[in-house]
């Protein structure tokens, strides 16, 4: 049994390492995406700021579909823009959507973070790396790029838009998000029910 003063420090622990685990994410996924395109960031977007007019135009006849029309533009999006063309050769975006489950899989990590930091008891790392792996996997799922490929010449501009992290041209794409949100599922919740079922284990 907790005391108060042990609930606050889990629940310190909890929000410090939920907020390490989200900023992780985006490092990671600019340093993945830019390492792919060999172009670093340069720019950084708020494209919903283009919608809100339609927002506002849509919104007395249809609220509820005017609220899902503006959670589904990106928010923010990190991009390398060329300079020479104008055009951001690719771009990392985070809708209303994607940025909830972010939030959401980092607090998840966060707690089970926090909950093996607590445990004076030994529990093996295997429930850790599940959860870890499976949140890897569901945040693969709902991670969104454009990339812009230069052909023959700079009239030609090609808009591939990719879940995933940088895998050009990908033509089932909605196959790999639908099996990687699979796996990034299993993976999270075996994950927890194998680190619940070790710390009854260990607590009986």
């Amino acid at each position: 049994m907790f005391s108060f003063h042990d609930k606050t420090k889990f629940n310190r622990t909890w929000i410090r390492w939920s907020t390490a685990v989200l900023l992780a994410h985006f490092i990671a996924g600019l340093i993945i995406v830019m390492a792919l395109n060999a172009k670093a960031v340069n720019h950084v977007l708020i494209p919903i700021g283009q919608f809100l007019g339609i927002f506002q135009i849509i919104w007395p006849e249809h609220p509820l579909y005017s609220l899902h029309f503006l959670a589904t533009k990106s928010v923010f999006a990190f991009a390398h823009h060329d300079a020479r063309s104008g055009l951001n050769l690719w771009t990392l975006e985070y809708d209303t959507y994607t940025s909830l489950i972010f939030i959401a899989l980092s607090g998840i990590m966060g707690w089970v973070i926090a909950t093996y930091r607590q445990q004076a008891i030994s529990i093996p790392p295997g429930p850790l790396i599940a959860c870890a792996a499976g949140i890897f996997f569901a945040a693969l799922s709902v991670s969104y790029i454009t990339v812009i490929d230069h052909c023959s010449g700079a009239t030609w501009v090609g808009f591939v838009a990719l879940y995933g992290m940088g895998i050009n041209e990908f033509e089932l794409y909605p196959a790999y998000q639908i099996i990687c949100a699979a796996i990034g599922i299993a993976g999270l919740v075996g994950g927890l029910s194998w680190l619940r079922f070790t710390k009854n284990r260990v607590l009986a």
